[in-house]
């Protein structure tokens, strides 16, 4: 889903540099397809399904699109895919280019094998100067690759979700939390937070949005298990009753837009071992974001966001700096303060990726 967000704006910048190139987005998941099909409703681009990484389906899928740039996002180096764009002289761009730790250590181990397969990508532009060497290692020139900056910067503050209306008027003027992209493992400490911010005299409305799709139902039922009333964004009509502890986003693609209608957010994938989600789409809504320990992923993210993000070890601190932060108005001001700061002083990644990717279309 993210990789598809990135592709989208991505689209748009080389339509303002060129409208006359043709562009197809394609995702390897159906939920990235529909994501990629709303968002380009009434466009030229054209959206459809990536095949699997085998010899035989991504060579007819290439002998049906002919491609004069093949595109990658972040660390989409499929094997099979780069052998049959070096086979058939297709320039490849990996755009937004982030390469962790441990794949960078596993790319290397397997640098042998994957050798004539990253040898076709023409040219890499890194989000930072650590992805950058790290690209370098595994093998990758360092004259195909530079620092591009981070194209999720660049997305623009989402409009507000359709449901907007009806989530506050449930919200009835409670301080909201949202708690973006949450592991099933990580329910428990959601919860264990919200109980101590009520017991510390707050009065929380929960927005919940589970990182995979195939868990809404399961979070429903386990929230209800535990006693809270929940409204959910897929059955406005049914279920809750007038003033719902929490309210579950069980959709694809309005978690940016739902940053908007938040306090303070709680970031999924920081409290089990992930590496940590998107925190990029909460600050651009102008929220403080709390972390949990896990944010190798993205880590560098954080440091240039120091002001408007607040570490914390565990479900108990956590709770204490969000209770600062829900009952301190100044606080959450400074934060949206500085996650300003941040995107002003890093946006141009994504032109920069798309003078690129016209440059090498040529």
């Amino acid at each position: 889903m993210g990789e598809v967000e990135i592709a989208a704006i991505l689209a748009a910048a080389i339509r303002q540099l060129d409208k006359g190139v043709p562009l197809l987005v394609s995702s390897t998941t159906p939920a990235g397809v529909a994501l990629a099909e709303r968002r380009f409703t009434g466009s030229p681009v054209r959206c459809r399904a990536f095949p699997l990484d085998l010899p035989f389906s991504v060579g007819r899928f290439l002998d049906l699109e002919r491609p004069g740039l093949l595109v990658l996002v972040e660390t989409e180096l499929w094997p099979g895919v780069l052998a049959r764009a070096a086979r058939r002289g297709t320039p490849v761009l990996l755009v937004n280019g982030r390469l962790s730790e441990r794949s960078a250590r596993w790319y290397s181990a397997l640098r042998p094998i994957l050798g004539r397969a990253l040898g076709a990508v023409t040219y890499v532009l890194a989000r930072t100067e650590t992805d950058a060497e790290r690209f370098s290692r595994i093998g990758i020139a360092p004259g195909r690759i530079s620092v591009g900056g981070d194209m999720k910067l660049d997305r623009p503050l989402a409009a507000e979700p359709p449901f907007a209306g009806a989530f506050r008027q449930l919200a009835a003027g409670r301080p909201v939390v949202v708690a973006g992209s949450m592991a099933s493992d990580e329910l428990p400490l959601v919860l264990d937070i919200r109980r101590r911010l009520v017991e510390g005299g707050l009065d929380p409305f929960l927005l919940l949005a589970p990182r995979r799709p195939e868990s809404f139902d399961e979070t429903a039922a386990f929230l209800a298990r535990q006693g809270l009333s929940v409204a959910r964004r897929s059955r406005p009509d049914g279920g809750a009753s007038s003033r719902p502890d929490a309210f579950l986003l069980d959709s694809l693609g309005e978690l940016a837009a739902a940053y908007r209608l938040g306090t303070a957010a709680v970031l999924g994938g920081t409290f089990v071992p992930k590496g940590g989600h998107n925190v990029l789409e909460a600050l651009r809504a102008g929220l403080p974001v709390v972390h949990g320990p896990s944010v190798f992923g993205i880590r560098a993210t954080l440091e240039a966001a120091a002001g408007a993000v607040f570490a914390a070890p565990d479900g108990a601190s956590a709770a204490a700096v969000l209770a600062r932060l829900l009952g301190e108005p100044e606080s959450r001001q400074s934060a949206a303060a500085a996650a300003a700061r941040l995107f002003e002083s890093s946006s141009g990644a994504t032109r920069r990726a798309a003078a690129k990717a016209l440059e090498l279309l040529r």
